[in-house]
Protein backbone atom coordinates (compact mmCIF):
# COMPACT_ATOMS: atom_id res chain seq x y z
CA UNK A 1 0.00 0.00 0.00
CA UNK A 2 2.85 2.64 -0.81
CA UNK A 3 1.03 4.08 -3.70
CA UNK A 4 0.03 7.99 -2.99
CA UNK A 5 -3.42 7.70 -5.20
CA UNK A 6 -4.53 4.84 -2.88
CA UNK A 7 -5.93 7.31 0.33
CA UNK A 8 -7.62 9.75 -1.76
CA UNK A 9 -8.93 6.65 -4.69
CA UNK A 10 -10.18 4.64 -1.45
CA UNK A 11 -12.23 8.18 -0.15
CA UNK A 12 -13.50 8.59 -3.58
CA UNK A 13 -14.69 5.34 -3.82
CA UNK A 14 -16.48 5.03 -0.29
CA UNK A 15 -18.04 8.87 -1.19
CA UNK A 16 -19.11 7.06 -4.73
CA UNK A 17 -20.76 4.02 -2.66
CA UNK A 18 -22.41 6.26 -0.04
CA UNK A 19 -23.62 8.66 -2.24
CA UNK A 20 -25.13 6.19 -4.66
CA UNK A 21 -27.13 4.79 -1.59
CA UNK A 22 -28.48 8.00 -0.61
CA UNK A 23 -30.22 8.11 -3.94
CA UNK A 24 -31.90 5.61 -3.91
CA UNK A 25 -33.26 5.47 -0.30
CA UNK A 26 -33.98 8.92 -0.67
CA UNK A 27 -37.41 9.63 0.13
CA UNK A 28 -37.47 13.59 -0.99
CA UNK A 29 -36.95 14.17 -4.69
CA UNK A 30 -34.42 16.99 -4.34
CA UNK A 31 -32.64 15.09 -1.70
CA UNK A 32 -32.17 12.21 -4.25
CA UNK A 33 -30.89 14.87 -7.15
CA UNK A 34 -28.11 16.39 -4.11
CA UNK A 35 -26.90 13.09 -3.87
CA UNK A 36 -26.70 12.29 -7.01
CA UNK A 37 -24.57 15.24 -7.86
CA UNK A 38 -22.62 14.26 -4.81
CA UNK A 39 -22.39 10.75 -6.59
CA UNK A 40 -21.18 12.23 -9.66
CA UNK A 41 -18.33 14.74 -8.47
CA UNK A 42 -17.07 11.88 -6.50
CA UNK A 43 -16.89 9.94 -9.85
CA UNK A 44 -15.22 12.86 -11.61
CA UNK A 45 -12.78 12.56 -8.56
CA UNK A 46 -12.08 9.42 -9.24
CA UNK A 47 -11.39 10.02 -12.60
CA UNK A 48 -8.57 12.59 -11.93
CA UNK A 49 -7.17 10.50 -9.35
CA UNK A 50 -6.56 8.06 -12.41
CA UNK A 51 -5.31 10.53 -14.51
CA UNK A 52 -8.17 10.84 -16.92
CA UNK A 53 -7.98 14.43 -17.26
CA UNK A 54 -10.59 14.67 -20.12
CA UNK A 55 -12.84 12.52 -18.29
CA UNK A 56 -13.11 14.00 -15.35
CA UNK A 57 -13.70 16.96 -17.23
CA UNK A 58 -16.41 15.71 -19.32
CA UNK A 59 -17.97 14.31 -16.06
CA UNK A 60 -18.13 17.20 -14.56
CA UNK A 61 -19.06 19.26 -17.45
CA UNK A 62 -21.30 16.42 -18.73
CA UNK A 63 -23.28 15.21 -15.78
CA UNK A 64 -22.19 16.98 -12.80
CA UNK A 65 -23.64 20.32 -15.28
CA UNK A 66 -25.99 19.73 -17.14
CA UNK A 67 -27.86 16.34 -16.19
CA UNK A 68 -27.96 17.00 -13.20
CA UNK A 69 -29.75 20.37 -13.31
CA UNK A 70 -32.14 19.10 -15.60
CA UNK A 71 -32.69 16.44 -13.31
CA UNK A 72 -33.27 18.99 -10.72
CA UNK A 73 -35.55 21.40 -13.01
CA UNK A 74 -37.57 18.41 -13.96
CA UNK A 75 -38.23 17.81 -10.09
CA UNK A 76 -38.71 21.04 -9.68
CA UNK A 77 -40.86 21.43 -12.64
CA UNK A 78 -43.38 18.81 -11.47
CA UNK A 79 -45.64 19.36 -8.02
CA UNK A 80 -45.55 16.87 -5.39
CA UNK A 81 -48.93 14.81 -4.98
CA UNK A 82 -47.35 11.05 -6.42
CA UNK A 83 -48.01 8.50 -3.90
CA UNK A 84 -45.82 5.49 -2.90
CA UNK A 85 -47.44 1.97 -2.90
CA UNK A 86 -47.50 0.61 0.12
CA UNK A 87 -44.60 -2.40 0.58
CA UNK A 88 -45.16 -5.71 -0.77
CA UNK A 89 -43.08 -8.48 1.13
CA UNK A 90 -42.77 -10.29 -2.62
CA UNK A 91 -41.42 -7.27 -4.36
CA UNK A 92 -38.87 -6.90 -1.39
CA UNK A 93 -38.05 -10.34 -1.96
CA UNK A 94 -37.63 -9.48 -6.06
CA UNK A 95 -35.57 -6.46 -5.18
CA UNK A 96 -32.96 -8.25 -2.43
CA UNK A 97 -32.69 -11.18 -5.11
CA UNK A 98 -32.05 -8.69 -7.96
CA UNK A 99 -29.55 -7.21 -5.84
CA UNK A 100 -27.61 -10.04 -5.21
CA UNK A 101 -27.73 -10.90 -8.83
CA UNK A 102 -26.24 -7.69 -9.76
CA UNK A 103 -23.60 -7.45 -7.14
CA UNK A 104 -22.24 -10.85 -8.26
CA UNK A 105 -22.47 -9.75 -11.97
CA UNK A 106 -19.97 -6.70 -10.71
CA UNK A 107 -18.00 -8.92 -8.87
CA UNK A 108 -17.53 -10.78 -12.17
CA UNK A 109 -16.57 -7.87 -13.92
CA UNK A 110 -14.04 -6.47 -11.10
CA UNK A 111 -12.81 -9.76 -10.53
CA UNK A 112 -9.37 -9.39 -12.88
CA UNK A 113 -9.26 -5.98 -11.33
CA UNK A 114 -8.95 -7.24 -7.76
CA UNK A 115 -6.88 -10.28 -8.87
CA UNK A 116 -3.98 -7.44 -10.40
CA UNK A 117 -4.37 -8.37 -13.34
CA UNK A 118 -4.91 -5.14 -14.99
CA UNK A 119 -3.03 -3.31 -18.36
CA UNK A 120 0.28 -1.59 -18.01
CA UNK A 121 0.46 1.80 -16.96
CA UNK A 122 1.73 2.88 -20.57
CA UNK A 123 -1.27 1.16 -22.07
CA UNK A 124 -3.81 2.62 -19.50
CA UNK A 125 -2.06 6.12 -19.62
CA UNK A 126 -3.46 7.23 -23.44
CA UNK A 127 -6.81 6.27 -22.52
CA UNK A 128 -8.24 9.21 -20.80
CA UNK A 129 -6.53 11.55 -23.03
CA UNK A 130 -8.10 13.57 -26.38
CA UNK A 131 -6.91 11.44 -28.84
CA UNK A 132 -8.15 8.14 -26.91
CA UNK A 133 -11.15 9.96 -26.16
CA UNK A 134 -11.70 11.07 -29.49
CA UNK A 135 -11.01 8.04 -31.33
CA UNK A 136 -13.64 6.06 -28.93
CA UNK A 137 -16.58 8.22 -29.04
CA UNK A 138 -16.73 9.16 -33.30
CA UNK A 139 -15.04 6.00 -34.52
CA UNK A 140 -17.86 5.23 -37.05
CA UNK A 141 -17.94 1.48 -36.30
CA UNK A 142 -18.09 1.98 -32.10
CA UNK A 143 -19.73 4.48 -30.50
CA UNK A 144 -20.77 7.26 -32.77
CA UNK A 145 -24.56 6.32 -33.38
CA UNK A 146 -25.30 6.10 -29.31
CA UNK A 147 -23.06 8.89 -28.18
CA UNK A 148 -25.77 11.07 -30.49
CA UNK A 149 -29.33 8.62 -29.37
CA UNK A 150 -28.44 9.95 -25.95
CA UNK A 151 -30.17 13.44 -26.46
CA UNK A 152 -33.57 11.86 -28.06
CA UNK A 153 -33.32 9.53 -24.64
CA UNK A 154 -33.12 11.99 -22.15
CA UNK A 155 -35.45 14.40 -24.10
CA UNK A 156 -38.21 11.19 -24.16
CA UNK A 157 -37.40 10.64 -20.56
CA UNK A 158 -38.75 14.10 -19.70
CA UNK A 159 -41.52 14.05 -22.11
CA UNK A 160 -42.60 10.80 -20.53
CA UNK A 161 -42.05 12.06 -16.52
CA UNK A 162 -44.18 15.15 -17.29
CA UNK A 163 -46.73 12.87 -19.71
CA UNK A 164 -46.97 10.38 -16.53
CA UNK A 165 -47.36 13.43 -14.27
CA UNK A 166 -50.37 14.97 -16.27
CA UNK A 167 -52.28 11.95 -16.33
CA UNK A 168 -51.92 11.61 -12.45
CA UNK A 169 -52.57 14.94 -12.47
CA UNK A 170 -56.31 14.79 -14.55
CA UNK A 171 -57.08 11.06 -12.75
CA UNK A 172 -57.23 12.93 -9.20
Amino acid sequence: MSDPTFGPLLAACVLAFVSALLVVISRGSIRAVVALLAHSLSIAALYAILAAGLVAAGQLLIYSGAIVVLFLFVVVLLPPGGRELAQQPRRLAYSIGMGVVLLAALMLAVGPALSGTLPPASASATLGGVPGIGHELFDMNRLLVPFELTAPLLLVAIIGSVALWRRQGSAT
